[in-house]
C-alpha cells in the first residue's frame, strides 16, 4: 500500500465530515489525499434534486440531456467544494476523481487504484430512504476494501 488517504463524499453534512477528518488525518500522517465522488445517474429524480438544493444549484432540467448535464455539473461542484475544504485543512496533495456506477464498487475501485492506506466515507448520505440504502454502501465497502476503513457517522 501506499501513503494515500481516498475519502468518498456525497456533498452532505456526513461527506463533509468524511472530508474534514480525512483531511485532517493527511495532515497529521503526511498522506496524500484522493478525493471520491460518484455521479448520480440512475438515481431518483427526488434524490438528486435534493442534493442540488443543498449545493445550492439550480433544480434540474426535465430533459435528460439537461439532467445529464446537471448531474455532471453538480458533480465537478461537490468534488471542487471538498477539495477546496480539505486544502483549507492542510491536507496533502489533494486530488479528486468523479465517478459513474455502482456507489459501493467505485469506491473500492478508486481505493484500489490509489493504492490507499486509508478509506473514509459516511455511514449515510443525504436523506432517510438513502440512512437506510447507504448503510448497505458503507456494509459493502467495509466488507470489501483492501485497506483500513473509518466509517464518520
Amino acid at each position: 500500500m501506499g501513503d494515500k488517504i481516498v475519502v468518498a463524499t456525497d456533498g452532505s453534512d456526513t461527506g463533509h465530515r468524511a472530508v474534514d477528518f480525512a483531511a485532517a488525518l493527511s495532515n497529521k500522517l503526511g498522506h496524500s489525499l484522493c478525493i471520491v465522488h460518484v455521479l448520480m445517474h440512475g438515481r431518483p429524480a427526488k434524490e438528486f434534486a435534493k442534493m442540488a438544493e443543498v449545493e445550492g444549484l439550480a433544480k434540474p432540467a426535465d430533459d435528460s440531456g439537461g439532467t445529464a448535464r446537471m448531474i455532471a455539473a453538480l458533480g465537478e461542484h461537490v468534488a471542487g467544494s471538498a477539495r477546496q475544504r480539505a486544502e483549507e485543512a492542510g491536507a496533502r496533495d489533494v486530488t479528486t476523481r468523479i465517478c459513474v456506477g455502482d456507489i459501493a464498487d467505485e469506491i473500492l475501485d478508486v481505493a484500489e487504484a490509489e493504492t490507499a492506506d486509508i478509506l473514509v466515507m459516511g455511514r449515510r448520505g443525504l436523506g432517510r430512504v438513502r440512512e437506510v440504502l447507504l448503510g448497505s454502501v458503507s456494509q459493502k465497502v467495509l466488507h470489501h476494501a483492501n485497506c483500513k476503513v473509518v466509517i464518520i457517522p
